[in-house]
């Protein structure tokens, strides 16, 4: 009898032992991401560029490629690319996502997109040399000008992208990400731009990004806002994470490495599922 009961102690401890063996899982594969979009999605601004479109790993697609549960598998943003596709240039948005499809590196095996578009479509530069160097009712009247395009030829172009981007890759989870404010007016510091174009500027900059997280919400995407993340960071700020140098710089008005990491990285990580 002794042994009986021995036997049986042990075949109910294997018995307790097997299912916690057995339910211990492989650890989870990590997102297929792929990154598209301009200059803002490229990581210009931060230095260390790796090639001729400004993509630099201190970047938001090199930043998330770091985390353990991300994996960067392509990356075809460029700085200058636009929403709407142009003959020449560089990889305009419709370029780079159908360049991507045709390849197999973007598909139905995605989990995760980030696309930046919209700002080049408007030149951004171009209206801050105006507000610098013209007065400030023509710096006025041009960001009402671009305002009204960004509300008919731009949002336009993003449903079309949106869709191109949703076909491509259906599985998806894809994120929009918005422009930050380039100006700290509040500091009263940036001698280049007066404060009430600067406030100009940064008004025309909500602006585009609510008809950009409009047209993402209607593709069913995630809108993701920075502009909280640069509050007090921008030119004229005691710590600006905007890269400017009066115009010396190929990279003006970007954000710095710091900006791509404690503006946009924070946002974009909460918003992954």
């Amino acid at each position: 009898m002794k042994l009986f009961r021995i036997a049986g102690t042990a075949v109910m401890t294997v018995g307790l032992m097997v299912p916690v063996s057995a339910s211990v899982a492989a650890p989870p594969s990590p997102l297929n991401y792929v990154a598209v979009g301009d200059s803002y999605a490229a990581g210009f601004g931060a230095g260390s560029y790796v090639n001729e479109c400004g993509q630099s790993p201190l970047g938001l697609p090199g930043l998330l490629d770091e985390r353990k549960r991300i994996e960067l598998t392509a990356n075809a943003t460029c700085s200058g690319a636009e929403a709407a596709g142009a003959l020449g240039g560089v990889p305009d948005l419709p370029e780079q996502v159908g360049g991507l499809a045709a390849v197999g590196a973007l598909g139905s095996q995605t989990d995760l997109i980030t696309v930046s578009a919209g700002g080049n479509d408007l030149d951004f530069g171009e209206i801050v040399r105006v507000c610098a160097t013209q007065p400030l009712a023509v710096c006025e009247g041009l960001i009402q000008t671009r305002v009204i395009e960004a509300k008919t030829v731009v949002a336009g172009n993003l449903d079309t992208l949106y869709e191109q981007i949703a076909v491509a890759a259906p599985e998806a989870q894809v994120i929009v990400t918005g422009y930050p404010h380039l100006f700290s007016p509040e500091f009263g510091n940036e001698p280049l731009l007066s404060l009430e174009a600067q406030e100009l500027f940064n008004d025309g900059t909500d602006e585009l990004n609510e008809i950009i997280e409009d047209r993402a919400e209607e593709a069913e995407f995630e809108f993701v806002d920075v502009t909280k993340r640069f509050d007090k960071h921008g030119i004229g700020s005691p710590q600006p994470w905007i890269t400017f140098t009066g115009f010396t710089a190929i990279d003006d008005l970007h954000p710095t490495a710091k900006g791509y990491k404690s503006g946009y990285l924070p946002e974009v990580r909460k918003a992954i599922d």
